[in-house]
């Protein structure tokens, strides 16, 4: 049995993590970090000690593994204080702004033990996209286009301070869609062309980026990026062939990937028959099966997609537009 002890409990610990972990027969949570007052009782029923400063886990069971899922601005001394005491840590994302920062948080642990919760890469439908393009079932992609937002400048929470969440809807949201094009097309690299991005109060409210984007076969590609809270979008990831738009709805659930032809007259349709019994399908079904992909490669001790070594252009990217 493994003890993984939690750091933050807000939403997605409560409503995710947490009943996933809970009922793992494999896994024990051995403590949560800071709960606040009201949620002390959630714990007590669950039979989870809680404390309230991080130096206080080793008097726990030790702690195998440590998910951080407190923002990002408070990070640092949690990565200080567990380092070299645990053997693994899942982080929640948003997880770097920088390749150094990635690789120096990321060295003190074996490659197969360090995760970033990029979970929709365990979407049955994002992975169908994947092997699609893998096999060349719609032949030679030509390029893709990534469009994320809707109207919100200011959300109350923790996100609207900078010094907590580190930047705007970019960092917080349009790493998942960034993350998500690049694990589809699992490239060997990227260099931006173009970025533009706007602020408000230092928080990213509208990016625009193009890339290039090296794939495996030596080639390079287009990819444009929109993540935006000045407007609407149709949120999607659209990956165009020569012959067809293959169109990928990343947070509607159960929503097939959409094939189009390019040629006039052509008939749409759903990716619907390759799904049938793929799964996950929702959020819960996601962050299930990347939890029981992580645990496997933590335990056997072997590189997954999990891993944080296996996410260093999604960080390569969001630096180049930062940094453009």
């Amino acid at each position: 049995m493994l003890n993984v002890g939690i750091v933050g409990f807000g939403h997605v610990v409560k409503n995710c993590h947490l009943p996933i972990l809970s009922t793992n027969k494999d896994i024990n949570v051995s403590w949560v970090l800071e709960p606040k007052y009201d949620d002390v009782p959630l714990l007590k029923k669950l039979g989870v000690p809680f404390i309230e400063s991080i130096e206080l886990f080793e008097q726990y069971p030790r702690t195998d593994i440590v998910l951080i899922a407190s923002p990002y601005g408070n990070r640092l001394p949690i990565f200080d204080a567990i380092k070299d005491k645990v053997s693994g840590v899942y982080c929640e994302k948003p997880f770097s702004k920088s390749i150094d920062e990635h690789l120096k948080i990321t060295s003190d642990y074996q490659d197969y033990a360090f995760s970033i919760g990029y979970q929709r890469r365990s979407l049955g439908h994002v992975n169908v996209i994947k092997n699609a393009i893998r096999d060349n079932v719609f032949g030679e992609l030509k390029s893709v286009r990534c469009e994320y937002g809707y109207y919100n400048i200011s959300s109350g929470s923790f996100h609207s301070d900078f010094d907590l969440s580190g930047g705007g809807i970019l960092f917080e949201s349009g790493v998942h869609w960034i993350d998500t094009v690049l694990y589809t097309i699992d490239p060997l690299d990227l260099s931006i062309v173009h970025a533009n991005v706007e602020y408000n109060d230092k928080l990213d409210v509208h990016t625009e980026a193009d890339f290039l984007i090296r794939l495996k076969e030596k080639r390079d590609i287009e990819c444009k990026i929109i993540i935006t809270h000045l407007r609407e979008t149709r949120d999607k990831i659209s990956y165009i062939f020569k012959d067809v738009t293959v169109d990928l709805y990343l947070y509607k659930e159960h929503q097939p990937p959409i094939v189009i032809p390019r040629k006039k007259g052509g008939k749409r349709y759903e990716i619907s028959n390759f799904l049938k019994g793929i799964v996950p399908s929702s959020s819960l079904g996601q962050g299930v099966k990347f939890w029981q992909d992580y645990l496997s490669s933590f335990s056997d001790k072997k590189v997954s997609y999990t891993n944080a070594v296996e996410s260093l252009l999604t960080t390569k990217a969001i630096e180049q537009i930062y940094t453009f």
